[in-house]
This record gives structure tokens, sequence and C-alpha cells, in this order.
């Protein structure tokens, strides 16, 4: 969709004082993250590359950490993994329309304390009110209360908020975080009911042929990252993950793994070392 967009060089002295100090090296338990994914058959190679970050997740890196335990599924977990899950990942496009069942089976996982998180298409989920109630803010359509969701190139920088220079998933990072992605906005669901980590303007609609310019930006801050509590339940959503890219990016991959161990009530030590655990993106 952005052909001109290409990855972000990092800084290797920035990338390990953002990680800082290592104090642990296992979590303080044994952890099972299932992660959810589908097949892309509307963009081009390297976008919406569900399969392979699947496989660079459960295949390559979290079997790195001790006392983690990964697997995949497609569409949706079965019972048996909703049961035994720690977190469920979910990065897919619309597979298939959840019923009152799969809902059921969301909120049973809330209840108890799983962890969530929601990464970029995997908003979308039918008109986006019912998966909203759970995780705050999803893709919504034109009948929305406060009408469609857009969608177009990221403008980057993106601002970290108040919330998000106290949050551990966070430390470390600077106020203002480079970022080559998508950007959904005008989300359907209630901003108050978040804790809004990320955020930015909102350029043109779809696919553009260079980033915007200042001129270009609407002057609103939409929601990029965020986190919810439902009892001791946690989500973290996020619109990026557009580029198959971005999954390689250091600064990606540190938010990533720190909100994964965020959702899951643990210390994000252990998973540091996966930042420098390189996979092919071709």
């Amino acid at each position: 969709m952005f052909d001109w967009q290409k990855p972000l060089d990092r800084d290797p002295v920035e990338v390990r004082h953002i990680i800082g100090t290592i104090d642990s090296e296992e979590p303080s338990r044994d952890l099972n993250i299932v992660w959810c994914w589908g097949i892309d058959k509307d963009h081009a190679m390297g976008i919406h590359q569900y399969d392979w970050a699947m496989d660079l997740f459960v295949n390559k890196l979290l079997p790195q950490v001790p006392r983690v335990t990964a697997q995949q599924t497609m569409h949706f977990p079965t019972q048996a993994q909703w049961d035994s899950a720690d977190l469920v990942v979910f990065y897919q496009g619309m597979d298939r329309h959840w019923g009152e069942n799969e809902y059921a089976q969301i909120d049973a996982f809330q209840a108890r304390g799983g962890g969530l998180m929601f990464l970029h298409l995997a908003l979308l989920q039918a008109d986006g009110a019912a998966l909203a109630e759970r995780i705050g803010l999803a893709f919504g359509f034109g009948d929305a209360p406060n009408g469609g969701t857009k969608y177009g190139v990221l403008p980057t920088p993106v601002t970290l908020t108040d919330a998000a220079t106290e949050s551990p998933i966070f430390a470390g990072f600077p106020r203002e975080l480079e970022m080559v992605d998508e950007l959904y906005w005008n989300l359907r669901g209630d901003p108050a009911s978040v804790t809004t980590l990320v955020t930015s303007q909102a350029g043109p609609e779809f696919a553009t042929p260079a980033p915007p310019q200042p001129e270009d930006l609407d002057g609103n801050e939409w929601p990029v990252m965020w986190t919810r509590e439902v009892g001791d339940g946690r989500v973290f959503a996020t619109v990026g993950g557009h580029n198959y890219f971005s999954f390689n990016d250091p600064h990606f991959r540190i938010i990533l793994l720190r909100a994964m161990a965020w959702a899951m009530h643990e210390d994000a030590d252990p998973y540091m070392k996966l930042i420098s655990l390189e996979a092919a993106v071709r």
C-alpha cells in the first residue's frame, strides 16, 4: 500500500538504553501464549504478513524464553487453548465473524485475568461494537455512532502520552518515536475507557505517494496504542503492524514484548534478549 516505506535504522546504543538493566532471566511462573493468525489475500508480500509474524514469534523468538510455551491457532482459539492460555495474541484479518459463543469465551478469559493483544487489522471484527466493549476501541464502519474508521499512512513521529511515560511498556523511550506504519483513525468505542499510550495526527486517507507533510495533518491526537484493564484481565492493542518489517524493528519489538509481559502481570526482562535475534524479512 505504501511502497515508499522502508525500515528504520536504529541506533544500537539507544536500543540498549531503552532495554536498560536486565534483572531477571526467566518469568516467575510457567506461561502459555497462544498466537491467533489467518491468511491474507488482499495485500502484497510483506504487508499484513500474518503467517510470517506468527512464525517469527511462535517458532523463533518466544521459545528462547525459559518457562514460556508458545502455540499457534488459525482464526480463533479452541476452548482448550483458552483454558490453558495466559495470553492470546490476535494478528489476522476478519477471517470469520465472531458470535455470542466467541465473545463468551473472551469474557470468561478476561474474567479469570487472562491477557489479550490485538494488532492492526485484528481490530476489525464485524461492525466493531462487540469488540470495542471488550478492548475499548475497534475498527468501525459507516453506521458507527461517530462514523466509519478511516485509514492511511501513519504520520511520523508519533507521540507518547503522559500515561506512556509512567508505563513499563515505554520505559526509556523518547517522548517522540519514529514509526513506519499505517494509521486507523476514528475508531469505534469510548476513548475514555482506555489508557491511550501513543497518539498521532491523521493525514490523507488511503495510499499516498510520499510521507504526509505538516500541512496535510488534521490536528487531532488519534490513539495508536492503548491498554485496558477489565478486572484482572489486561488488554494491549495497537493499530500498528501493517508492515512485516516492523516486527523486526527493535523499538516495535520491545513494545510488543513488554506489552505481552504486562498483559500477563509479569516482568519483561526475560524477553529483552529477543531484541537482538534477527529474522529474515523475506
